[in-house]
């Protein structure tokens, strides 16, 4: 297993299974800056091309009806305002300062903040960390400032917030112009001000309503997983929704998303920066840590997260989850007058794990009295087009309740395709009547411009009834409804990670060391994992002759990790005269390969021939600690990769999903004549090694167990090498 233990190693440090910090935020902390009596806008100007001139043109444009403070000692009045030589000429109560000036003097400016007690700061400019050395060293003057004067900063390197509801408009840039977004549930954090935007613009043309937008540039101060949970709290927010492309805590990240979980918020999240290039960008762009897209996605799995990989995905699940509506399971029904797209909606079905259910007798005798003679009645259910008119509604109404009225049926898609006009209007209002009498998901797909219905467009907005522009849309939005129902359903377990019992830990070598595999398999021992019976030879001593053959002979030595690379391996050794040539082979070859190598000895291990190989080992990553990968083991774990990841710890649950998801999990049920193999084992040595990582955190950097054999069922499972490398 490779990793990039020198980054790992130097920028790990302490983790908690919750941030302290992040677990006891409460909205109130953000009163003022979502709600300010007044804002301040230090640099202020009339040119608007500048961030200042931006600024206050923003907050006096959009109707913000608190104080509104220019502050620029070279003028007396800016946009028909009072301009301030200074924070401390301003005579009324002010809560935010939006600070856009040259990054030198931003310190000085958050000093006379907390002088002034003006508790948050929305700094624009860059020029901090992500410019070198002299950007940290100012950033640092700047932070210190604010911890002396009490005061919060968002950015700095940012566009600003906007309170929606209440046109609260403290930034610049796209974040402050058209197209305005319209009043709503979600809020938002988003890292990236130019393309963070278009997420929630692109959000916002879905007709996705928002209450707080908060773009938040180098995180300085404030970050996202603080803003999550003030979302968490605001009993307005139902969804929240985020832009990142990196995090310096990935716990607290979790366990942001966990509270949210616990409330029942879904939180959305468009992952930026998961390539090496995109890595580098993310590092470039907004001085942002950035790990391994494995791990955000794995640790996104294990506290309930929605995450999208495009624009489109952000609105598309954003209206469903808006709209308060719970899918309670996996059958889903379509109604509609075109049979292609059923056929489009049903191979996206299949994708998404959901199932065209079959209709109640009941309900089928309903459709067959109101549906034409050439209706199809099998779900999905083709009502043939031209069917919506003045004349059938009433037959068209009574079929969509009868749909909804099944009990098996737990999601309804409506295929409006090309319909227009008043035909689609119609369409729309027997949804809107349907809902009256139901809480069950409505979704509907239509393909035309708004031009061609404005009225059901209009209806469909007014009413919250999310509608996509494919059918296949449709189901990966329903399938995304139904995930987060299963997940909603675990939210106790969820919510609530394991927490190993401590334990006496292993004696270990001081300071950062290899360890060799004899002393790395006594980590393991300690730990319960089992491991092969093993006998360590010093260098010298005479060859047992009591040996149970078949056996391994292994070079032991803290300065050669991989033993086979140099030829200090000799496997399926049969007997004593084998034995002994192996042991002079191995001790050679080493010797040849290292002559400073300090060898401890030679090990001989028992050969177990009846298992699976799979891989199991820890990273100590730099955002989210200690990470258990697993995957299948020998030439398959360097050709195909095919590897998943947990954050650490967990249960079984998870151990046992880990397991179930990597590609080729099909071979531990027995495949051409092979037997299934003890996955209950395998998951009991998972949890085993997560509650090892954990609670060893602060000396492993990394470790290998590799192979780990899995036995035919019943009869367990062993680690036949190991590798423990030490901070």
């Amino acid at each position: 297993m490779q990793t990039n233990c020198a980054r790992t190693r130097d920028a790990v440090r302490e983790f908690t299974l919750d941030s302290p910090r992040t677990s006891q935020i409460n909205m109130s902390d953000f009163t003022r800056l979502f709600n300010p009596r007044g804002v301040a806008i230090v640099g202020a100007t009339e040119d608007t091309i500048r961030a200042g001139g931006q600024a206050l043109e923003a907050i006096t444009r959009n109707g913000f009806t608190g104080g509104i403070f220019p502050v620029n000692p070279n003028y007396d009045t800016l946009m028909k305002l009072r301009c301030y030589k200074s924070l401390a000429d301003i005579d009324q109560p002010c809560d935010v300062a939006v600070v856009a000036i040259p990054a030198r003097h931003v310190p000085g400016i958050i000093e006379q903040c907390g002088a002034k007690g003006i508790p948050f700061a929305v700094v624009l400019g860059g020029g901090f960390r992500e410019t070198g050395p002299e950007g940290v060293a100012n950033e640092e003057r700047m932070l210190a400032a604010a911890r002396k004067g009490g005061v919060r900063i968002i950015g700095p390197n940012c566009l600003g917030l906007v309170n929606v509801h209440k046109r609260v408009y403290t930034g610049f840039g796209s974040i402050t112009k058209p197209p305005m977004l319209k009043p709503g549930a979600v809020s938002a954090v988003i890292q990236s001000g130019g393309f963070g935007n278009s997420v929630v613009i692109q959000t916002g043309a879905a007709r996705v309503g928002f209450r707080y937008v908060v773009a938040s540039g180098n995180e300085s101060d404030i970050q996202a997983p603080e803003l999550i949970n003030a979302f968490v709290d605001d009993p307005e927010t139902k969804v929240i929704l985020a832009y990142l492309e990196g995090v310096a805590d990935g716990r607290a990240l979790m366990a942001a998303a966990r509270r949210a979980l616990a409330v029942g918020k879904p939180v959305i999240i468009l992952k930026a920066g998961n390539t090496q290039q995109g890595q580098r960008a993310a590092a470039s762009h907004t001085a942002n840590l950035t790990s391994s897209y494995d791990i955000f996605r794995a640790a996104f799995k294990q506290c309930g997260v929605i995450e999208v990989t495009d624009t489109h995905e952000a609105g598309d699940y954003a209206q469903c989850f808006a709209s308060g509506r719970q899918a309670r399971g996996r059958n889903v029904v379509v109604m509609g007058g075109s049979g292609g797209s059923a056929v489009g909606f049903a191979d996206a079905a299949d994708e998404m794990g959901l199932k065209l259910v079959p209709l109640s007798a009941k309900t089928m005798a309903v459709l067959n009295e109101c549906l034409p003679n050439v209706a199809s009645l099998e779900n999905p259910v083709d009502y043939a087009a031209g069917f919506i008119s003045d004349k059938n509604m009433p037959r068209y109404q009574r079929a969509l309740d009868a749909v909804l009225a099944d009990p098996d049926v737990h999601q309804v898609g409506m295929l409006f395709a090309t319909t227009t006009g008043r035909t689609m209007l119609h369409g729309v209002n027997g949804v809107v009547e349907a809902m009256k009498h139901t809480d069950k998901p409505i979704l509907a797909f239509c393909s035309v411009p708004y031009e061609a219905g404005p009225e059901g467009f209009d209806l469909i907005a007014e009413h919250g009834i999310p509608m996509q522009p494919s059918p296949r849309r449709v189901a990966y939005a329903m399938g995304r409804l139904a995930d987060y129902y299963d997940t909603l359903q675990q939210r106790d377990r969820i919510c609530n990670p394991p927490q190993p019992k401590a334990r006496p830990l292993p004696l270990l070598p001081v300071g950062a060391a290899t360890l060799d595999e004899h002393e790395s398999k006594n980590v393991l021992r300690a730990f319960g994992i089992p491991v092969t019976q093993d006998l360590l030879l010093e260098v010298g001593a005479p060859v047992p002759a009591d040996v149970n053959f078949p056996v391994a002979v292994k070079i032991a030595s803290r300065d050669i990790a991989h033993k086979s690379d140099i030829g200090g391996v000799r496997l399926h050794v049969q007997d004593n005269i084998q034995l002994k040539q192996s042991v002079i082979e191995v001790l050679a070859n080493a010797k040849r390969a290292a002559p400073k190598a300090n060898i401890a000895g030679v090990l001989v291990s028992e050969m177990v021939t009846d298992g699976l190989e799979t891989i199991v080992g820890v990273v100590n990553d730099a955002c989210f600690g200690p990470v258990v990968v697993f995957g299948l083991g020998g030439i398959l774990a360097e050709t195909i990769r095919d590897v998943t990841y947990r954050v650490a710890p967990f249960d079984k649950v998870e151990a046992l999903g880990m397991v179930r998801e990597i590609r080729g999990a099909k071979l531990f049920d027995g495949v051409r004549g092979q037997p299934a193999r003890d996955v209950n084992a395998l998951a009991d040595l998972l949890v085993s090694v997560s509650d090892m990582a954990w609670l060893m955190r602060e000396r492993v950097a990394e470790m290998d167990i590799n192979p780990v054999l899995v036995r035919p069922v019943g009869k367990g499972v062993v680690a036949a090498d190991a590798l423990v490398v030490l901070k």
